[in-house]
């Protein structure tokens, strides 16, 4: 019988937050993604490990262009999201993936892991506007900005995906100061937290429940391989 891996402090763990500009506001519907940005967050510091704009193979609606600045022909000739897969997938690589608005950036890159013949992100991703949502319940407000205002974060490269991937790795880790004052240690104590619905948390609770890791995938996400 093989023991269980010991439990990893928030202080030792790894987060890859990610940030997608995107054609459109769903990817199902024909939205593809015009650049991704990767930033690490490990034993508190911030640093930003990729970055690339990418030719969507579409032209950019003029809202998008306005909204990020980013126009048709700063991306010509850049790569193909399936160009950038191995860098990308390095970047994320031994990182919990973490986004604000998870969901959004999540099934972006599922769905460019799809047209490009790679197998999709596996696990499940953390989320800061859920965990503003349980660390922070004062703030009734969770854009991005309302959230870096409410830290003092600035971020002056709003809509690019650098720019808001740096600000939401400095909101992670303020979030994570949160955390450890209510006493969350870990980061199956974190996900816990994450995961558990508003009129049930408890955050001294730390009996913590994962299902299976999934198949692993082309972008790797290690929150996946937290034992049950």
């Amino acid at each position: 019988m093989t023991s269980s891996p010991a439990p990893l402090p928030l202080e030792h763990s790894r987060f890859a937050v990610v940030d997608v500009e995107t054609t459109g506001g769903r990817a199902q519907r024909g939205g593809r993604i015009l650049e991704v940005a990767v930033a690490i967050l490990e034993a508190g510091t911030v640093h930003l490990a990729f970055t690339s704009l990418l030719d969507p193979g579409t032209p950019i609606p003029p809202w998008v262009a306005r909204l990020t600045g980013i126009t048709d022909g700063m991306v010509a000739g850049c790569p193909r999201f399936a160009d950038v897969v191995p860098d990308l997938g390095h970047a994320l690589d031994a990182g919990v993936f973490v986004a604000h608005n998870a969901h959004f950036d999540w099934r972006f890159l599922e769905a460019e892991c799809v047209a490009a013949g790679v197998p999709a992100p596996g696990g499940k991703p953390l989320c800061t506007v859920r965990l503003t949502r349980r660390l922070v319940p004062e703030l009734r407000r969770r854009a991005l900005d309302q959230v870096a205002a409410f830290f003092g974060i600035e971020n002056p490269a709003r809509h690019r995906a650098f720019g808001d991937a740096l600000a939401t790795a400095y909101v992670l880790r303020a979030l994570l100061g949160r955390a450890r004052e209510r006493g969350v240690e870990t980061l199956e104590q974190l996900i816990e937290v994450h995961d558990r619905p508003r009129h049930k948390l408890r955050i001294a609770d730390v009996g913590l429940r994962i299902g299976r890791p999934p198949v692993e995938s082309a972008i790797r996400n290690p929150q996946s391989a937290i034992p049950s």
